[in-house]
């Protein structure tokens, strides 16, 4: 920073921005502007921020605005005017427009932008290695049920206490999407007490409800098992007044992404990319795209998919990284952003790589989890060694 050497620390995040702090004071080492916010809500109660924060430097690593023009022109014309119609049901146009009752649409998506596997840092060029979604999501906002009342069924409460609780991952129908799943059948896998038990522990990326009372349990178990154990039943009411905690005015359908009938992203390609940022002069260096969707695999357009996953970079003068959902991993010259080796994984490597050095050999070994996003599910840790005679 003016010609000096400073202890920095980068942090970039979901909407495409790097924040460069000094390391030690946490003060911002370039002016951080605070820009007007838009205002417009049609949430009761709602209080917007006037302002959002944006970085004078370094620049950007991805998209952040996403018009007409951008739309995905790689679909079929039938798919391609359904998207089109859909972009013009939604609030749109700024980095931050408010969720809304009739969808919104977020780009930077939900997951980003940066993701959470990290940077990578090259001390000899000054570069920050980042990897970047380029997805739009859409969030549709929606009326909760008012709190519990005089008269309210088992069933009523049920799906009062879905809406507030369960209804953001799990949808309005129940269905769930992506990496949450249906709750179809559940009455078959659960009794009331084995579920009042999941609701009380949770499981997986699915948090413990401890703070539901045992009669919003037993009736979110009839809602979601389709039991009758309390069939005609009135909920047991209380007239303590509204708990401003726990009886929000509206609650969210999900986390879907804006896709096309096929399932693609609504928005053109790049949907991944690879990006280096100086940190020196607050240019970009290199950007390229990252990974090929399998369902595109033989286009001759590039396209990216979202990934999930950081890059690593070695003193050799590479970038390696997996993340991607085509079941690769590649390294990258750290110097100009080519690809220089790709291999197959058994699953996608939803997981930054490690680099490690044994028996003056060098290795670099991957978790291949996968299941995100649709793919193969693994759970094979991968390694790659340099020849011997390098």
């Amino acid at each position: 920073m003016n010609g000096k050497q400073v202890d920095a620390l980068a942090q970039a995040t979901k909407h495409g921005f790097v924040f460069l702090l000094d390391r030690e004071t946490g003060k911002p080492l370039y002016p951080i502007e605070e820009q007007p916010a838009p205002q417009h809500t049609e949430l009761q109660g709602e209080k917007l921020s006037l302002t959002q924060p944006f970085p004078t430097f370094p620049k950007p690593f991805m998209r952040q605005t996403f018009d007409e023009t951008d739309l995905n022109d790689l679909l079929p014309d039938t798919s391609f005017q359904d998207i089109r119609e859909r972009y013009h049901g939604y609030d749109k146009g700024h980095l931050f427009t408010p969720p809304s009752l009739r969808g919104t649409i977020f780009f930077p998506g939900l997951d980003g932008g940066a993701e959470w596997g990290g940077t990578a840092f090259d001390p000899e060029s000054g570069n920050l290695i980042v990897n970047a979604n380029e997805i739009p999501w859409v969030m549709t906002m929606i009326q909760t049920p008012a709190g519990a009342a005089p008269g309210e069924s088992y069933l009523q409460a049920g799906e009062r206490v879905y809406r507030m609780k369960c209804m953001a991952c799990h949808g309005p129908d129940r269905k769930g999407a992506e990496k949450y799943p249906s709750l179809a059948g559940s009455g078959l896998k659960y009794n009331a007490e084995s579920f009042a038990e999941l609701m009380q522990s949770g499981r997986g990326m699915m948090p413990a409800f401890t703070d539901l009372k045992p009669e919003e349990v037993n009736a979110l178990a009839d809602y979601v098992l389709e039991g009758a154990r309390f069939a005609g039943k009135k909920f047991p009411w209380s007239a303590g007044g509204k708990d401003a905690y726990r009886d929000l005015p509206y609650s969210n359908t999900g986390y879907p992404k804006f896709q096309s009938r096929e399932g693609l992203p609504a928005i053109r390609p790049p949907w991944g990319t690879l990006n280096a940022i100086n940190l020196n002069t607050g240019e970009v260096a290199w950007k390229v795209t990252l990974g090929q969707h399998p369902a595109l695999k033989h286009a001759t357009t590039p396209t990216g998919t979202e990934n999930y996953g950081g890059p690593v970079v070695t003193k050799s003068g590479l970038v390696i990284i997996a993340a991607t959902m085509d079941q690769k991993i590649r390294a990258f010259s750290k110097k100009t952003g080519a690809l220089l080796w790709e291999a197959d994984l058994p699953a996608p490597g939803f997981a930054t790589p490690a680099v490690y050095e044994t028996g003056g050999r060098e290795y670099v070994v991957i978790a291949c989890g996968g299941g995100k996003l649709g793919t193969r599910s693994g759970d094979a840790y991968v390694a790659f060694a340099l020849p011997r005679n390098i």
